[in-house]
């Protein structure tokens, strides 16, 4: 395992690297970073495949943006900026959290550039207009997100009591799980640089901005549109960030024309990758063999 550089246009990201093949991106998401899939990326780099995961835009001070820039459509354009500089024609993606949403993004806009996706614990965002009815209890579990459409007052709330929200959302979203300590400390650490915090939450509030080109253009994509890339989806059954309701009755492969999968793990939340780490590892080389 090793860093390196990626680049996105005129802009540059740090990397975590292993392996040789055929490339594999791994996108992280919030709270977290881009070492979440360390232990992973060593076993899958061992057997035929290049592992690079990138720190996602806003999350390092050389890539902080504009707000504007960090709609989902752009943050797609970042992974093709990623494999313009690699000279890669097609990779295989794996995501989490906000990554697992750019990853079904990318697989709806440019589906021909991307071998498969695996995605961990987040469904496909088009099924929310039905979650009332499957998840009525959606609601309280996405109370963070409008917390964190507030700004100053979003930032403080997660900086208060030495980052205490990102242990409660750790501890929320994987019950009876005990994070690593020190990946904790890491991400906690990265959010004290200027910048950094308001860059993450910009994802979010950006969800809904029918005000920009980009912000239409990312929710007509993601609402109206299928993944025609061959898709596995790992969840957790106690997910405390979104209800099994939305993985186990709105996820329909009819969404997925060129293959689908899904997989349930019982005593397991969010962080999957995580809790139950073995055997996320081998479905997702499983993945990437059968669609090679």
């Amino acid at each position: 395992m090793h860093h390196s550089e990626i680049r996105s246009s005129s802009t540059v990201f740090t990397t975590l690297e292993t392996g040789s093949g055929e490339p594999v991106l791994f996108l992280h998401g919030f709270p977290d970073n881009h070492k979440t899939f360390s232990p992973i990326m060593e076993v899958i780099g061992k057997k035929g495949f290049q592992c690079v995961a990138p720190v996602m835009r806003g999350y390092e001070p050389s890539t902080i943006s504009h707000a504007n820039k960090l709609h989902v459509v752009d943050l797609v354009n970042d992974i093709l900026g990623w494999m313009d500089d690699r000279r890669w024609d097609t990779v295989h993606l794996v995501g989490h959290n906000w990554g697992a949403i750019i990853a079904y993004a990318a697989g709806m806009y440019y589906p021909n550039r991307f071998q498969s996706i695996t995605n961990i614990g987040v469904p496909l965002l088009k099924t929310f207009q039905d979650s009332f009815l499957w998840a009525p209890l959606q609601t309280l579990h996405s109370w963070y997100v409008a917390l964190f459409q507030i700004p100053y007052i979003a930032e403080l709330t997660i900086r208060s009591n030495q980052f205490a929200l990102v242990d409660f959302l750790w501890k929320d979203w994987s019950p009876g799980f005990t994070p690593n300590q020190d990946h904790l400390a890491e991400i906690k650490a990265n959010f004290q640089n200027p910048g950094i915090l308001s860059s993450a939450l910009a994802y979010y509030r950006n969800l809904n901005d029918l005000f920009t080109e980009s912000g239409r253009e990312s929710i007509i994509g993601i609402f109206d549109t299928h993944v025609t890339v061959p898709t596995q989806v790992l969840y957790g059954l106690n997910d405390g960030c979104f209800h099994k309701n939305l993985f186990e009755h709105l996820l329909d492969e009819s969404d997925f024309p060129m293959g689908f999968r899904k997989i349930g793990f019982d005593h397991a939340g969010h962080f999957l990758h995580w809790e139950k780490r073995e055997e996320v590892t081998k479905l997702i080389l499983e993945w990437l063999e059968i669609n090679q």
